[in-house]
């Protein structure tokens, strides 16, 4: 079974940096942190989730708050590891509201993307630099450079999922309406929010709103909804002994009926099921729900 691992963070509370030059494995587990890894040298093999992912010099990996993962092999060498607490990512509202458009983000290639993996690397390093000095004021320093890191990774999110929709006559300003759009159900989805609620939020008729909202999101506003709330009730689930339909409710459902439907449109699985198959090994319950764009 994949274990836990405790992240023991010393001296700057919620943040560790590492260079590691040894050759190395770490079998399956999972911890409460993010980490991103930097490879120094080729060769760099990790497992996240069901992917394996094959590391170049300059590739970056993105391990998000309890994924099951694996280092299959690093070489001599090396990498540079940054390690933040999930709570730098889930106290935030601007970032907790785009945690799912970085989610399906784990590597990060160099020869793909230059410019960005060449920002990201000179930040990792900074961080290590000043994990490692005296500087009174290194906690702050070193999550300044994680939130950067992580507005980078945003804004990139953002512009790969507009390159992704391949949509004609695309409009900035529609997509910034959608973008509203989406931060407003995310602050209000545990509310028997409507479609007109949140078209009215960001002056659109209902009509038009519907349209838009599928033209540049993929899927209508219902499932998107439905989507959002499951996402809490998973973890509910994962997180909490509540009762199955105290945890739909919590999450926004205001019909169990329709709650089990969804979540077993959604998950492949009914609720409780979910439970029991996740709740005991405390598996990364976030990657039944990442088709949640």
């Amino acid at each position: 079974m994949p274990q836990q691992e405790i992240i023991r963070y010393g001296s700057v509370q919620g943040f560790a940096a590492s260079r590691n030059m040894e050759s190395q494995r770490y079998p399956i587990h999972w911890h409460d942190a993010a980490e991103f890894v930097l490879a120094l040298e080729d060769g760099c093999v990790y497992r996240v989730g069901e992917s394996e992912h094959h590391l170049m010099a300059g590739d970056l990996l993105l391990i998000w708050p309890r994924e099951l993962h694996e280092l299959i092999h690093k070489p001599v060498g090396g990498t540079i590891i940054i390690q933040f607490s999930a709570g730098l990512l889930e106290s935030n509202r601007d970032l907790a509201v785009s945690a799912h458009m970085l989610a399906p983000f784990h590597l990060l290639s160099r020869a793909e993307h230059p410019d960005l993996t060449e920002r990201l690397a000179g930040m990792m390093r900074d961080a290590l630099d000043i994990y490692a000095s005296g500087d009174f004021y290194r906690e702050t320093r070193c999550k300044l450079l994680v939130y950067e890191m992580l507005l980078l990774l945003v804004e990139h999110s953002h512009t790969a999922k507009i390159s992704n929709l391949n949509i004609t006559n695309f409009s900035v300003e529609a997509w910034k309406r959608i973008q509203q759009a989406c931060a407003c159900i995310d602050a209000n989805y545990t509310d028997d929010i409507r479609q007109s609620d949140v078209a009215a939020a960001v002056n659109l008729s209902p009509c038009y709103f519907s349209r838009l909202f599928k033209r540049y999101v993929q899927q209508s506003f219902p499932e998107y909804l439905a989507r959002v709330r499951v996402h809490e009730a998973v973890r509910l689930l994962f997180g909490t002994d509540l009762p199955i339909t105290e945890c739909a409710y919590q999450a926004g459902f205001q019909s169990i009926t329709v709650f089990n439907k969804s979540f077993l449109e959604i998950t492949g699985m009914t609720p409780r099921e979910y439970r029991k198959q996740y709740q005991g090994s405390q598996i990364n319950p976030t990657f039944a729900t990442e088709g949640r764009e």
